[in-house]
């Protein structure tokens, strides 16, 4: 694989809360701005302020739970185990005190919703939301393993012309940037090209789930892709499993994954505002 060097800048600055980092979530922000109706972007537009989008506040969230504001770490995850039966799960058991992705989704669209919240909360919410939508649909933010979603699964990794060295990486991390050592183009160059691959019958099903759905989306990709072929558990210590994370981890199964979670992503935010706004 190309662009390791980037991918070792990548784990040397990540914590577990950068879902997709900064390529994916601003692909998620641009699909979604650009299925936006006028009478949402107009409200939008007013809510953020001049020379504020979609797309410039898509990783604030991340910012302030590193920052001032690390109450909201929480709110970033759901953690559901891979390895128990898990049909439709209870969200009081998983979502703890109500500090979980899911309910903070739920939380920040009754705000904008409520047309007697005040300007600055709205736009906090505004900006939770565009950030926390696009955490739920990565696949380790809904799932776990006993292994803090994949942030205590570490592995050897060699990438391409590494000529025998290795950067050991979790497997959390390697999710959050797999778009960040892969994508040769913008943001927004990608978020055109998913857009083309969205047909209007998938936009129209991938708009009657729920946050609670989304979640539980997430967590089934995560137990049946990428957990069902790992052992339980940490690996820790040097990788007790013994096995190195493969070079072409990042193939066409994969690559369609991540591609089909930021569309959906992005189709479901913009239909979230557009409700929300559509009396605007």
């Amino acid at each position: 694989m190309r662009f390791v060097i980037a991918l070792t800048l990548c784990f040397l600055f990540h914590s577990s809360l950068w879902a997709w980092g900064a390529v994916g979530h601003k692909t998620v922000a641009y699909i979604a701005q650009d299925r936006l109706t006028p009478e949402a972007r107009k409200a939008i537009r007013k809510l953020l302020g001049p020379g504020q989008s979609l797309v410039s506040v898509c990783t604030w969230a991340d910012t302030v739970a590193h920052s001032n504001r690390t109450e909201t770490a929480p709110w970033h995850y759901i953690q559901v185990n891979v390895r128990e039966e898990q049909n439709r799960y209870d969200l009081a058991d998983v979502c703890r005190d109500h500090q979980c992705v899911v309910d903070q989704i739920e939380r920040d669209e009754k705000v904008l919703w409520d047309k007697w919240a005040s300007l600055s909360a709205k736009r906090e919410a505004l900006k939770f939301l565009v950030h926390f939508v696009g955490d739920v649909h990565q696949p380790l933010h809904c799932a776990e393993d006993d292994d803090r979603g994949g942030n205590e699964k570490w592995f050897r990794y060699y990438g391409s012309k590494r000529g025998g060295r290795y950067t050991w990486v979790n497997l959390h991390s390697f999710w959050d940037n797999l778009l960040e050592t892969h994508a040769k183009e913008s943001p927004r160059k990608l978020s055109l090209q998913l857009e083309q691959s969205i047909t209007p019958d998938e936009a129209s099903a991938w708009q009657t789930d729920s946050p609670k759905d989304w979640a539980y989306e997430s967590f089934r990709v995560a137990r049946d892709n990428i957990y069902s072929e790992l052992p339980s558990g940490p690996l820790l210590e040097k990788n007790r499993w013994g096995r190195d994370l493969p070079e072409d981890y990042y193939g066409p199964q994969m690559k369609q994954i991540v591609y089909e979670r930021l569309e959906k992503a992005g189709v479901r935010l913009a239909y979230v505002l557009n409700q929300i706004f559509q009396g605007e």
